[in-house]
C-alpha cells in the first residue's frame, strides 16, 4: 500500500514538469536488488517512467518502486522524505514513510484512514495515472504480470485500487468502485489471505453503496 504514494508523489512530479514519462531510467543495482515482488527489470537498463509506473501500480514492483525514487529524488531515503511531505500536506496525521516500496522498516506505518485521504487525492488529482490501476495486466521484459487487485475481475464497478503483503501487515487491500455516479473507497488490512481481504473488501463496499447516498 506504500506504492500509493509512491505513485501519487511521481505523479505531482509528472504534473510539475520535474519528470517526463518519457525520461529514459537506468537501472541501479540497488534497484535491481530490491527484494520481494518484482518487475523484472534489469540492472544497467533503460526503462521509461511510464514504464516503471506500471510495473509499480500493476505488477505492484519493489524493483521499479526503487528505481523511480532513485531518479526523482536521487536515493531512496531522499524520496520518503518527499513521501512524508506529501503525507503532511495531504492530512494523513499517523503515517510514516521510510522507503518507496513498503517492505518492512523501523517507524514505517500508517492507518485506514490516511490511506482512505491518500487515495482520494490519487482518484481526484490524478486521474490520468489513476486508469492504469484497472489495467488487468503488464508485461515487461517478455514476462507478463496480472493486476495482484483480483477484485477487478470479480466486480466491473471496483478499477482499483492496490494490494499489499507482508508478514507483519498481513493481506491488505485498498479498493475503490464507482456505481451510478457514486464512488467509494474500502481499506482492510491484516487479514489472513488474499481470498479473504478481497471478501472483506467487498463487504464493505456493498453495504456503503446500499445504505450510503
Amino acid at each position: 500500500l506504500t506504492k500509493i504514494m509512491t505513485v501519487f508523489v511521481t505523479s505531482e512530479e509528472l504534473r510539475a514538469g520535474r519528470i517526463s514519462a518519457d525520461d529514459i531510467v537506468t537501472v541501479s543495482t540497488n534497484a535491481w536488488r530490491t527484494p520481494g515482488s518484482r518487475m523484472f527489470i534489469e540492472e544497467r537498463s533503460k526503462v521509461s517512467v511510464d514504464d516503471l509506473v506500471k510495473g509499480v501500480v500493476i505488477q505492484s514492483g519493489n524493483d521499479a518502486s526503487v528505481a523511480l525514487a532513485e531518479h526523482i529524488a536521487g536515493s531512496e531515503g531522499a524520496f520518503a522524505d518527499m513521501m512524508n511531505q506529501q503525507a503532511i500536506a495531504l492530512g494523513m496525521t499517523l503515517t510514516q514513510y521510510q522507503n518507496a516500496t513498503g517492505l518492512p522498516a523501523e517507524n514505517h506505518y500508517t492507518t485506514a484512514r490516511d490511506l482512505s485521504l491518500l487515495t482520494r487525492a490519487m482518484i481526484e488529482q490524478h486521474p490520468e495515472v489513476y486508469d492504469y490501476y484497472a489495467v488487468r495486466s503488464f508485461t515487461h521484459n517478455y514476462i507478463e504480470q496480472p493486476n495482484r487487485n483480483r477484485l477487478l475481475w470479480r466486480d466491473r464497478t471496483v478499477d482499483g485500487v492496490k494490494t499489499g503483503h507482508t508478514e507483519e501487515a498481513g493481506y491488505c487491500l485498498v479498493a475503490s468502485a464507482e456505481r451510478e455516479g457514486m464512488r467509494l473507497i474500502s481499506v482492510v488490512m491484516g487479514t489472513g489471505s488474499d481470498e479473504a481481504r478481497m471478501r472483506e473488501s467487498q463487504k464493505l463496499l456493498s453495504y456503503g453503496f446500499r445504505y450510503f447516498e
